[in-house]
């Protein structure tokens, strides 16, 4: 399983960033997908679920466009923001069910997660195509934000 996971190739497009302003009301991370990436990321979050040891996937993220940054509403979609090129989902066996990290780096952000996480990420993701949005996941003392949002793309 963890071969498959190292072959599999996310489809679509992933966007992720974060606002330099007002970090107070926005912190943490912003998380939006095609419904190529929707599909893609939950068979990916399926095979990381079945699999018998600890595995992580990196892929390449979009720079997020008017579409997707307007949707918050920060600073009425003004707001400066940045993102980065790579996201690694990092399923961790070996944590308690409920873990949940967002470690940056200098070009990305891994996401670490237990099992509850885990399915609590593929849902966030399966209910993006249906226009389900504008809530997080984040650790249990409210850190590690990665908040959903719709995608008004065609």
């Amino acid at each position: 399983m963890k071969a498959k996971i190292e072959k599999f190739k996310v489809n679509g497009k992933v966007y992720a960033w974060t606002y330099k302003d007002n970090q107070r009301n926005y912190p943490g991370w912003n998380f939006t997908l095609d419904k190529n990436a929707c599909k893609s990321l939950t068979e990916l979050l399926d095979l990381m679920n079945t699999c018998e040891w600890s595995s992580k996937k990196s892929f390449g993220l979009e720079i997020p466009n008017e579409l997707q940054i307007s949707l918050p509403n920060n600073q009425n979609g003004n707001a400066a923001w940045k993102t980065v090129s790579k996201l690694t989902f990092n399923h961790r066996k070996n944590e308690s069910e409920n873990h949940w990290l967002i470690k940056k780096s200098e070009n990305g952000i891994e996401i670490q997660f237990g099992i509850n996480k885990l399915t609590e990420l593929q849902n966030a993701i399966k209910g993006i195509p249906k226009g389900e949005g504008d809530f997080a996941i984040s650790s249990e003392n409210d850190e590690n934000i990665l908040y959903f949002w719709w995608n008004l793309e065609k």
